[in-house]
């Protein structure tokens, strides 16, 4: 069996790259900042962060950052006051899914975290508009 070194290099290229922080800045002037909690099944604080969030019509994108030091990029959409994310849109695998509803300068509803073998994790959120 022939291993194609450029080909073998360009997997090992397209893995690593697409593993790299995507460098969110403080400058987000143009989003909606939303302060971001989520729980797990008991109640019990997950992780902490912000969700920046850009609406253009039904389309929204923006970024995030959790205290833990992870962030992202995300995409989704809002029809009426539903609001449905993706905070890992480019990966096939560990997606991070917020499904809710948007009331007033609140947006509170279900995460779940979807891999290869279905749902790994999951419970409740709340983001609220700083």
């Amino acid at each position: 069996m022939k291993i194609h070194i450029p080909a073998f290099a360009l997997i090992i290229f397209a893995l690593a790259s697409s593993c790299e922080d995507v460098g969110i800045s403080d400058d987000n002037s143009a989003a909606t900042a939303y302060s971001y909690t989520a729980f797990d099944a008991r109640g019990n604080t997950v992780t902490r962060g912000t969700l920046w969030l850009d609406f253009d019509s039904a389309a929204v994108t923006g970024k995030w950052r959790f205290d833990d030091g992870r962030s992202g990029e995300l995409e989704g959409w809002l029809s009426h006051d539903t609001l449905s994310l993706n905070l890992n849109p480019r990966f096939v695998d560990n997606n991070l899914f917020l499904n809710g509803t948007i009331a007033g300068t609140a947006y509170r509803g279900r995460w779940a975290q979807v891999g290869v073998p279905g749902v790994m994790a999951e419970g409740t959120f709340s983001a609220i508009r700083e």
